[in-house]
């Protein structure tokens, strides 16, 4: 049985899932990128093929791209410096022969080298993911009532990845339609962090508060709490877009791309009450 072509890195992660899920159900063959398959094909519930690939290990990097046409790629998560691990994965991409990159478009340096490189691709920029409310906020939801994150009053369409992960699908399985395509991918309502606290009120039934925390007031609260000082000044970066307005636009596009409305929060706080309680 010859490998499949389509190699999804990050397989595991909060889209890998539910992209190979949805390439699954598709029938479309695709090599999940992997540290522990037995651990992958429990979370994905199907087997499927697997390569080895760490972010961190450039050395396996041309056995994992070996005769890949398309690569959907996605930072690792939570990681400072993610940008600079996937510059090496990127150029060993382009001189492996991959001729096709969907990208979760985080990082401006890895957009403009794939833009330079002369392959097709398709850019999904998706907007701030529900799944940070678990990755940063379940110790403060669960035993502190609270949201703790420094965006002042600032809004977000919050979007749930298991959108993003179909729509991804949608692209693999239909490239020629989003060729040289910068998708926009949000949640339907833009809503601050106080809005959202009442969405967790609501569905969790006990008061959730949003404690609206200046920088300083994070950076203090989080070095208690043992974080390093890099990673303090990323989350206040990143979470300062939302403070600034900068990302508090929506756009049609789960909704065109497939003929329903997007996740709302409360949906996804639904599925996941068992994190969150």
């Amino acid at each position: 049985m010859s490998k499949s072509k389509i190699l999804v890195t990050a397989s595991t992660g909060n889209i890998g899932i539910p992209l190979s899920k949805a390439l699954h159900e598709k029938g479309i063959p695709f090599t999940a990128a992997t540290r522990d398959a037995e651990k992958a094909f429990e979370r994905f519930g199907f087997e499927t093929e697997t390569v080895s690939l760490d972010f961190k290990n450039p050395e396996g990097f041309p056995a994992a791209l070996k005769d890949v046409d398309t690569l959907f790629l996605c930072g690792p998560s939570a990681t400072p410096g993610a940008e600079k691990l996937l510059e090496p994965l990127v150029e060993q991409s382009l001189t492996s022969g991959v001729k096709r990159f969907v990208f979760i478009a985080s990082y401006p340096n890895i957009i403009e080298m794939i833009e330079n490189s002369g392959q097709v691709y398709t850019f999904l920029r998706a907007n701030f993911f529900m799944q940070n409310f678990e990755l940063y906020q379940t110790e403060d939801i669960r035993v502190r009532n609270q949201l703790f994150l420094p965006t002042g009053k600032g809004k977000a369409p919050y979007i749930d990845t298991h959108d993003i992960g179909q729509v991804a699908a949608e692209v693999i399985e239909n490239p020629s339609n989003f060729s040289k395509k910068t998708l926009y991918l949000t949640g339907s309502e833009s809503m601050d962090l106080h809005e959202a606290a009442a969405v967790f009120s609501t569905v969790l039934g006990r008061e959730i508060t949003h404690l609206e925390p200046d920088d300083a007031t994070y950076r203090k609260e989080m070095g208690k709490r043992g974080f390093s000082t890099e990673y303090i000044d990323a989350m206040i970066a990143v979470f300062g877009k939302i403070k600034k307005g900068e990302v508090a636009q929506t756009s049609d596009t789960i909704d065109r791309l497939l003929g329903r409305k997007p996740i709302t929060l409360k949906k996804y706080i639904e599925r996941n009450m068992h994190i969150f309680e």
